[in-house]
């Protein structure tokens, strides 16, 4: 009965990630410090620790480029997923956001100060731990009037910052489910009887929002095939 439902499960999860592909629009992207460009929904890890007057600072080392030319304007959403001390701060395009706690926020809407222009994205990290934040770029296009107004475009690409200090123990691996530090078909396995169970931990949560379900399926279907 179990393959069964791993059967019906794996084909419903194969079905609906036809469904969900969501079009992305690259004409911006995320690049690192060495200008190379990030694919979707990378991960980038962070732990250089640098002084910042009497405090720590850990910098992101991003930044957005214009690949295009484009004349529209972009915001970043952001969402910190963990943050275990200090604050997080990013500055795009020409203002800066500070925060002590997680939860979902966004910067204002600006254009690119030429064709890149770094993110101040920064951890201020107290003592040990790690900071977790899923950056995302929105495009507007200006409309005329006074004041102007903003109207959505698309939906631009995504990354997970992990900004880590001190020994806090090996690195996780994205779709490691099981926690063997392989992804495979033992972590969509295990996923689906965390959903059939209804006995889930944070591991299951692939996606990261906030649930164990199919959606978590797409995404180790997803790595596998990677």
């Amino acid at each position: 009965m179990r393959k069964i439902y791993t059967l019906l499960l794996c084909g419903l999860a194969s079905l609906m990630m036809s469904m969900q592909a969501q079009e992305i629009d690259d004409s911006f992207v995320f690049v690192d410090a060495d200008g190379n460009i990030l694919p979707n929904e990378a991960i980038v890890i962070r732990n250089e620790v640098e002084p910042y007057g009497e405090s720590e600072v850990i910098n992101s080392g991003l930044a957005v480029k214009n690949r295009v030319g484009s004349n529209d304007y972009i915001k970043v959403h952001y969402e910190i997923e963990r943050i275990d001390n200090g604050s997080y701060q990013i500055c795009f395009p020409m203002s800066c956001n500070y925060q002590f706690e997680v939860g979902d926020y966004e910067t204002t809407i600006g254009q690119l100060m030429g064709e890149m222009q770094d993110i101040m994205s920064e951890w201020f990290p107290e003592g040990d731990g790690e900071c977790i934040v899923h950056l995302s770029l929105e495009l507007f296009v200006k409309q005329s009037g006074f004041p102007p107004s903003y109207d959505h475009k698309a939906d631009g690409p995504s990354v997970t910052l992990r900004f880590v200090k001190g020994d806090i123990g090996p690195e996780p691996i994205p779709g490691d489910a099981n926690g063997d530090y392989e992804v495979n078909i033992a972590d969509v396995n295990a996923i689906i009887d965390m959903i059939l169970s209804q006995n889930t931990t944070p591991s299951g949560d692939v996606n990261g929002d906030g649930e164990v379900n199919i959606a978590d399926v797409n995404s180790v279907l997803s790595l596998i095939l990677d």
